[in-house]
């Protein structure tokens, strides 16, 4: 039923780390590699496509490529899990980002970028499937908010730091200082990562339909899917924008590591916020926030300095994102939630691709005021949806 966390109300116990501080330490180092490897897009692939010879086409398939892969192996990363195991996914996922950032040290034509942008691609979506679905394993419903806000934190840390090591020496070297950032990941988790799923479920597509067609999980994949769309249109033209207000590469990273502080300092009031309030209230107050922000984009970028207007754009992430993931696993059965988590990755996948792909069409035939246009009935869209969601489920019930 997609109410606002009526199971909930009794108070949240005080544990402050998803089963226990190494499981924590190893899972928060996951996300914030992930993250690391994301956040350095914005300095580094729209420039790498342009030596290549790529236009605005080119940038936003290879900045959606990323995300469209987890269209292809969500679901057979899930039952891969189910067979071998969570833990089995993160150490794909750590591996397929180190080579892939070899990959982008040596790729010498556009052509060997996407390559490397597909495999970065798998180890991501692994990462997602695995990590996530492990830290829930390891959190109750009653402090799930809580407990993923730290989760969340680590990724919002990355996606600080991702941007301003992007911006470090020639646009191939923040990528050499990523592969041994993922090596030592990767060796990290095979020696403390733990093991939270029964290995040998089988796998049914009745069973898999099932999860995806709970209120819940349709309700915080349409949240996903508005967020990762806003967030995959800004990371691949947004750093074209400021160029041309002639900040340069270190200056774009270091405007986007401003965007993921807002997800650093405050998750964890979030998430209290979402196992209290309700995950679906405050879903809806990021995504009011969210359309209004995108309305007023080019309007305020005159009259406020550039660094104010990259931490309001994090601040949508951070109203949104936590209590989706939260809403996405409460009440859900252990062995269900690896696809739980793979739908997450579905609706994230699907904005994080098509939003790119649409507004390098759209770019060049609107500009920038097209794109924000575009940003801000997708905002509206994603409310009017989980708005329409929650009254069915609620009619229903």
């Amino acid at each position: 039923m997609l109410t606002p966390n009526a199971e909930t109300d009794r108070p949240a116990p005080a544990t402050p780390a998803p089963g226990g501080v190494a499981p924590t330490v190893v899972l928060a180092l996951t996300m914030f590699i992930e993250a690391l490897g994301y956040g350095m897009v914005a300095p580094t692939l729209p420039f790498l496509a342009q030596q290549a010879g790529g236009g605005e086409r080119a940038i936003g398939f290879l900045v959606g490529l990323y995300a469209a892969v987890g269209l292809l192996l969500s679901v057979p990363l899930g039952a891969l899990a189910n067979t071998h195991g969570r833990r089995s996914l993160v150490l794909i996922g750590l591996g397929s980002m180190t080579v892939a950032s070899l990959g982008f040290v040596v790729a010498p034509a556009y052509g060997w970028l996407v390559v490397a942008r597909f495999v970065q691609g798998i180890g991501a979506t692994a990462i997602w499937v695995g990590a996530l679905t492990i830290a829930a394993d390891l959190s109750s419903d009653e402090s799930m908010g809580k407990s993923l806000s730290l989760i969340a934190g680590a990724w919002s840390l990355g996606f600080v730091v991702g941007p301003a090591l992007g911006g470090i020496g020639t646009v191939r070297t923040p990528f050499m200082l990523y592969a041994a950032l993922s090596a030592a990941a990767l060796v990290a988790a095979l020696v403390a990562l733990p093991e939270t799923g029964t290995i040998g479920v089988r796998t049914t597509f009745a069973g898999i339909m099932r999860v995806f067609r709970r209120p819940p999980v349709l309700a915080s994949a349409a949240a996903t899917f508005t967020l990762s769309f806003y967030y995959g249109v800004l990371e691949a033209f947004l750093p074209l924008f400021v160029n041309r207000m002639n900040v340069n590469r270190l200056g774009i990273g270091l405007l986007f590591a401003i965007a993921g502080l807002p997800s650093i300092f405050l998750p964890r009031l979030v998430g209290n916020l979402a196992d209290r309030v309700g995950d679906v209230r405050l879903i809806i107050v990021g995504l009011v926030y969210g359309a209004l922000f995108c309305a007023s984009f080019l309007l305020l970028v005159g009259h406020l300095p550039l660094w104010l207007m990259f931490f309001l754009v994090g601040t949508i992430e951070l109203l949104i994102y936590i209590p989706a993931v939260a809403l996405l696993n409460r009440g859900l059965d252990r062995d269900e939630r690896v696809f739980a988590t793979g739908s997450h990755s579905y609706a994230f996948s699907t904005g994080f691709f098509v939003g790119p792909m649409i507004g390098g069409l759209l770019l060049p035939l609107c500009g920038f005021p097209g794109l924000f246009i575009m940003l801000t009935v997708v905002m509206l869209a994603g409310l009017v949806t989980l708005v329409a969601l929650r009254a069915s489920a609620e009619a229903a019930a």
